[in-house]
């Protein structure tokens, strides 16, 4: 795989990934989901960072765009188990919106969702609207947005570093105007002289 080609293919998945999270900074702000919020935001500028190292031929900015896309792996598949609940974390918790009782945007709307019901929450002082017989439940689709960026991160990753170590490679193989001679392109070599040099007698 050459490296244009490469070059292309992370292209694609930089794309993919700004629609991705910006489809799904809309409805977390919708939620006032804080945590994700800043999270998608994060990712937005390492995404655009990533970007301009792949236009630009940054290797740096690849690799950090590259590390980023593990970290961002790691909290999708966070928010993937406190969603399903899986272990002892439950999105019930509250950490998504830092304890402000604001729940998923699709919670409250629903895909394909038939009836709207209001239930207290435990101290009974707020009333949230929750929604049922939902053609797909909330849980599953915050889990199906969190596993499209998983898979995307998946494959950026391992793009990424190729990139860098390719654009490296080429930055260490390119021969600058006028190379790499103890002459710059800029300054002319000095002309030798035709004078005899000779040890001044005393």
């Amino acid at each position: 795989m050459g490296c244009c080609s490469v070059r292309k293919a992370i292209g694609v998945l930089q794309i993919l990934q700004l629609i991705a999270t910006i489809e799904r900074q809309i409805f977390d702000f919708l939620g006032f989901m804080w945590a994700p919020i800043l999270g998608n935001f994060m990712h937005l500028c390492f995404v655009v960072i990533g970007l301009f190292g792949v236009h630009q031929y940054r290797s740096k900015y690849v690799v950090t765009y590259g590390v980023w896309c593990l970290v961002w792996l790691g909290l999708n598949l966070f928010v993937i188990s406190l969603y399903l609940e899986i272990g002892v974390v439950t999105y019930m918790d509250d950490w998504l919106s830092f304890k402000t009782e604001h729940i998923s945007w699709f919670k409250e709307n629903g895909i394909g969702c038939s009836t709207r019901h209001v239930n207290q929450t435990m101290n009974g002082a707020k009333k949230m609207p929750v929604t049922s017989g939902c053609v797909l439940q909330f849980e599953y689709v915050e889990t199906i947005q969190a596993g499209i960026q998983c898979m995307l991160s998946i494959l950026a990753f391992p793009l990424a570093f190729f990139l860098a170590k390719n654009l490296h490679e080429e930055d260490d193989r390119f021969d600058f105007i006028g190379g790499f001679d103890s002459h710059s392109a800029y300054e002319p070599p000095s002309k030798s002289s035709k004078l005899r040099m000779e040890p001044l007698q005393s």
